[in-house]
C-alpha cells in the first residue's frame, strides 16, 4: 500500500499554509513518496510551481483545491484530467465573483453542475458530515453528481474530539454507502516549519 497525501496546502492558502509548492514537492520525494495532492483554498495559485517541480523530482502531482461552500463547510476536489481542471477553474471562478476579495463562497448546485472528471472527498473538521445536521439531500445529491468518485474523509489531527466525529463520520458513510479516503489536512513540509504555521494561525 502506498500512501499519497490528498489534503496538502501551500502559503498560496494565505494564513494556512506555511510551506512553499516546491517544498511539499521535494518533502515528497525526500520521503519517497511517488505523489501528493495540492489542494489549496479555492485557488490553484500554486501549481505552476508544483507542477515545474515534480516534473524535476519525478513526482505525480494531483491538480485539487478544497473548495469553500456557501454554507461555511468545505469540499476537497481533484482533478482527473484536463476537463477535470476546466471544471474545477470554473468553479472557483464562480465563487470568487460573487464574494469580497480574498473569500470565495460556491454554491452546492454549481458544485453538483461541475462535478464531471472530478472526485471529491468529503469530510474533514468543516464538512456536514462531520457536524450535527442530518446532511441527507447533500449526500444523495452528491452521490448523484460524483457517483462512485465521492469518498468521505478520514482524518486525525490527534484532537480529542476526533473519535466522536470519526465514529459519527463512518456511520453516516456506511448509510449512504461512501467508501473511506484517509488523509491529514498538511499545511507544511517539516517540524521546523511549525511555529510560522502557528504565527499564520495566530493571525488568522
Amino acid at each position: 500500500t502506498t500512501y499519497i497525501p490528498l489534503w496538502c496546502k501551500s502559503n498560496f492558502s494565505f494564513l494556512e499554509g506555511a510551506s512553499h509548492p516546491e517544498e511539499l514537492i521535494q518533502a515528497c520525494a525526500d520521503y519517497g513518496l511517488p505523489g501528493m495532492a495540492l489542494t489549496d483554498r479555492d485557488g490553484v495559485y500554486g501549481m505552476v510551481e508544483a507542477h515545474s517541480k515534480a516534473g524535476e523530482r519525478g513526482i505525480h502531482l494531483v491538480i485539487g483545491s478544497e473548495i469553500t461552500i456557501e454554507d461555511g463547510t468545505t469540499l476537497v476536489l481533484l482533478a482527473m484530467n484536463r476537463p477535470g481542471y476546466a471544471n474545477l477553474c470554473r468553479l472557483i471562478t464562480i465563487g470568487r465573483r460573487r464574494s469580497e476579495k480574498g473569500k470565495s463562497r460556491a454554491g452546492w448546485r454549481e458544485i453538483y453542475e461541475h462535478a464531471e472528471n472530478m472526485i471529491a472527498v468529503w469530510g474533514g473538521d468543516r464538512s456536514l458530515l462531520a457536524g450535527k445536521a442530518e446532511p441527507f439531500f447533500i449526500a444523495h445529491q452528491l452521490r448523484e453528481a460524483f457517483q462512485d468518485r465521492l469518498y468521505a474523509l478520514i482524518s486525525r489531527h490527534r484532537r480529542s474530539a476526533e473519535l466522536i466525529l470519526e465514529a459519527r463520520l463512518r456511520r453516516r458513510a456506511a448509510r449512504y454507502r461512501l467508501p473511506l479516503a484517509a488523509a491529514v489536512e498538511v499545511l507544511y513540509h517539516h517540524p521546523r516549519r511549525r511555529r510560522l504555521q502557528d504565527v499564520l494561525t495566530c493571525i488568522n
